[in-house]
């Protein structure tokens, strides 16, 4: 079972999924919230394929192969090849992105990350409000039949390292409908993806509960993908750094242990902190403590098979735009 070179990436986030946070002077002048509404405004179009030209560019491929990156993680949502009122389609800017990765020697994974319906109500998945993804066998059943498109399109494309089969799903204790959609998913993968293409899965945010969900094929390698951030619950964010430093610290054995099922991926990761977590420092403290947080993580993420910074870039410089961080010395890569 061969998975290629350890990865070290970046999300192009906000580039093919639009989140307002990260790009708002889209939505200046508008009452829009994420991407289905704002396709709604007057100009939404000419807008978005502005942005898809001028957001990421070959520069970028460039920067990221001279700095140490190797790999870029590109979410897409279900609208990529044939659009979905009011969204429209995106997927010449796919297949531009993976030429580019060919030619700057980067590895793809291309992650879907918004599904119909919504498989957790959050902007990031094109809309925000009801999770509805879960509640309609038909919604899960276009998820797989895009999958298989996206793996027929690039089965001659070797900087397509892996195709990633949801982002971030909500669901509850029981996992099992989620289960049933990825074994179903991963049988239709393995009938047309190039043997070798790397299936991941998502860990919904319980990675003990969920590793080893699927059995691998040798000919088509299995990863599983773990989100980490500081802020993931409420009552974290009060959490003593000290404390917290110490549990990411930890994620050492944990990796170890869940990569005895699969190899695991962080797929998502950031230096960000919460204000509560920063109360009573200074600002030279705080960035010592995003330093600290930033060299842990690469330290600790080193025991799994590879990660991915959230995110590659956004509107404004500091600590969720990776390039900004390289550029002004706020983390290195060693």
């Amino acid at each position: 079972m061969t998975y290629g070179i350890r990865l070290r990436g970046v999300n192009l986030g906000g580039w093919l999924i639009l989140e307002k946070w990260m790009t708002p002077s889209l939505f200046t002048g508008t009452k829009a919230v994420d991407e289905y509404t704002l396709m709604q405004t007057s100009g939404a179009k000419e807008k978005i394929e502005r942005h898809r030209k001028t957001f990421i560019t070959e520069a970028d491929f460039k920067w990221l192969q001279k700095n140490g990156i190797n790999a870029v993680r590109i979410p897409i949502g279900y609208w990529i090849f044939d659009g979905d009122g009011p969204f429209t389609p995106a997927i010449k800017y796919l297949d531009w992105a993976i030429q580019m990765a060919d030619k700057y020697q980067l590895k793809v994974l291309i992650d879907l990350h918004g599904l119909k319906g919504s498989q957790n109500g959050k902007d990031h998945s094109g809309r925000i409000g009801k999770n509805e993804w879960h509640k309609h066998k038909e919604y899960r059943q276009e998820s797989i039949d895009i999958l298989e498109k996206i793996a027929r399109r690039y089965y001659d494309e070797p900087a397509v390292w892996g195709i990633e089969m949801i982002n971030e799903p909500k669901f509850g204790i029981v996992q099992w409908k989620l289960r049933r959609f990825y074994k179903h998913a991963y049988d239709r993968l393995r009938a047309v993806a190039r043997p070798g293409t790397v299936i991941v899965f998502h860990d919904a945010f319980t990675p003990r509960l969920l590793t080893g969900a699927l059995w691998p094929d040798p000919r088509y390698p299995v990863v599983m993908d773990i989100h980490w951030y500081q802020f993931g619950s409420i009552w974290r964010k009060h959490e003593k750094l000290d404390d917290y430093f110490t549990r990411v610290w930890r994620r050492a054995w944990l990796l170890m242990k869940l990569q005895s099922k699969q190899p695991i991926i962080i797929g998502e990761w950031s230096v960000v902190l919460t204000q509560e977590a920063l109360a009573g420092r200074s600002p030279q403290e705080a960035q010592q403590a995003f330093q600290r947080h930033g060299a842990l993580q690469l330290e600790t993420y080193e025991f799994a098979f590879g990660w991915f910074y959230w995110s590659y870039r956004t509107e404004e410089r500091g600590i969720w735009n990776f390039r900004a961080l390289i550029e002004d010395g706020r983390i290195s890569l060693k």
